[in-house]
């Protein structure tokens, strides 16, 4: 198919400007002011509009299990509903179970995400750890282009990736040349909170909150980036949702720990 957007206003990272964008193939081809169409092409007009590259969301859960729910939306309809708000690639997560073996649920994730509308990748949890776990880190990397790995902090007795983990998974993406990911959460202190809660009689969603003060991610943000300085390997924390965490963030930067990203979010999103 091929569509020349004519009169628009061109919005890229750096600079905005009156330019007509013809694509054929789904590729752009030229960006350029006052284009002929070329003969048989469609012409939308985009006066008075912008004319915007196509967002990429790093952080979605399309059909997620999660510790007995599954998400509400799956590949298909998360996507859909994505494009025609003009996201058009998604970076989703395979997420492997306790003793789950890696490689299997990335395929099994690849073959969910067949009837995704949009361009898509993945992130892979690392939840658990034995010999086979670097192998299929290094196979995701060289075979799948998988380049980030997700640790999960929080969820003890489910997916956490405890002390032991996070040192082994953390070594083995600085060999790779991979990026780490954590969901900064200390997940020992958020079950002897969820215990206490529990035993208060509070079971509604207003215990969430309250098992989740805000020093429980800053001090699993302040592990997470220690654990990288050390091992000289870049960190992305993702989510991050109060101060404590955002001054440790800022704290490692002024120290010249260059290599940190965060996101903005609540700790529930995953």
């Amino acid at each position: 198919m091929s569509v020349i957007i004519k009169g628009g206003t061109v919005v890229n990272a750096d600079q905005s400007f009156r330019a007509d964008v013809y694509c054929d193939d789904g590729i752009i081809q030229a960006v350029g002011p006052d284009m002929d169409a070329p003969l048989g092409v469609d012409v939308v007009d985009a006066g008075g509009c912008y004319v915007m590259p196509g967002g990429i969301d790093p952080h979605t859960h399309m059909q997620l299990p999660f510790m007995g729910t599954v998400a509400s939306e799956d590949f298909f309809s998360g996507t859909t509903a994505g494009a025609v708000g003009g996201t058009t690639m998604i970076i989703d997560f395979v997420i492997p179970g306790p003793q789950e073996d890696v490689l299997e649920t990335y395929h099994k994730w690849r073959g969910w995400a067949e009837k995704s509308t949009t361009d898509y990748s993945f992130h892979v949890a690392i939840t658990w750890w034995d010999d086979s776990v670097p192998d299929a880190m290094g196979t995701l990397c060289r075979d799948y282009g998988v380049n980030s790995f997700k640790h999960f902090m929080a969820y003890k007795g489910a997916i956490m990736a405890d002390d032991e983990i996070l040192v082994n998974s953390f070594t083995r993406a600085r060999e790779l040349g991979a990026l780490c990911t954590v969901h900064a959460e200390s997940g020992e202190l958020v079950d002897h909170f969820q215990t206490k809660i529990f035993e208060s009689g509070i079971t509604g969603p207003e215990g969430h909150p309250q098992s989740r003060p805000p020093q429980v991610e800053g001090e699993a943000a302040n592990r997470a980036i220690r654990f990288a300085q050390m091992i000289d390997v870049p960190l992305y924390v993702v989510h991050n949702s109060c101060a404590q965490s955002l001054n440790e963030i800022a704290r490692a930067r002024r120290e010249g720990q260059t290599s940190i990203w965060r996101s903005i979010g609540g700790t529930s999103a995953g």
